[in-house]
């Protein structure tokens, strides 16, 4: 009886560990066909956009890249996506880069192999029926994986990004001034940023709006270039 009772705690943790915790690990920070940054002698930064799109948030952001030429990459959710179609093909129109970040945005650990799948199924059909053509790149929500992750996306013939800069402009106590210092301190050539466009606390996005420019017109004076995720991938390294 008392081995049974320790039997059962180890099968879930070697579950736990299987499905979520080594797959998340190795993704994150090891494996090859996730990219986490570019060539680090290029000058090129990718900024990229989660979450959207956002019919408060999205329009003032793609104004803002437009008024200082810059190409972005944005990873929509799907359901997002279809309630908002036109801003969508803004943002393709202008030359982003469209990419998945899931149908709902649901926790990977929170998702069966197969629902892990049909959510990525879902996400890439509703991009390609409003744009017209497969979608080449996949970030999964928080930027985690469970064991099936990476094989639906494969499947589906997509490139997965991670990235090299987060700035926690999704947190109610981040600052404008924060997601400046944080961008700035670590940028260095070939970095991916990853930023917001829509979720997080009420509000966050309107930080990330207001630090944006000072961003972009800093990391222009120390040399750099921004480029989309597409634009980049001639030089990817992981």
């Amino acid at each position: 009886m008392q081995e049974q009772l320790f039997i059962v705690p180890g099968i879930i943790f070697l579950f736990i560990a299987i499905y979520w915790i080594i797959p998340n690990y190795w993704a994150r920070n090891h494996c090859k066909t996730v990219i986490r940054t570019g060539n680090q002698k290029s000058p090129y930064i990718a900024l990229t956009f989660d979450d959207g799109p956002n019919p408060r948030y999205t329009p003032k952001l793609l104004d803002i890249l437009k008024e200082h030429g810059v190409k972005a990459s944005f990873f929509v959710v799907g359901k997002n996506a279809e309630r908002y179609p036109h801003i969508l093909h803004r943002i393709h129109s202008e030359g982003h880069v469209v990419g998945c970040h899931s149908y709902s945005h649901s926790h990977a650990w929170l998702l069966s192999p197969i629902n892990t799948f049909r959510d990525l199924k879902r996400v890439c059909r509703v991009l390609e029926d409003q744009l017209n053509n497969h979608p080449a790149w996949y970030r999964p929500p928080w930027g985690m994986f469970n064991l099936f992750t990476l094989p639906a996306a494969k499947k589906m013939g997509l490139k997965t990004a991670y990235w090299s800069i987060e700035a926690q402009d999704w947190e109610a106590k981040t600052t404008p001034q924060h997601i400046y210092n944080t961008v700035i301190s670590r940028a260095k050539p070939g970095s991916i940023v990853v930023l917001h466009d829509s979720g997080g606390a009420p509000g966050a996005p309107a930080k990330t709006l207001e630090a944006l420019p000072l961003i972009i017109n800093t990391l222009k004076q120390k040399g750099y270039k921004f480029v989309t995720l597409e634009k980049m991938k001639g030089e990817l390294q992981c």
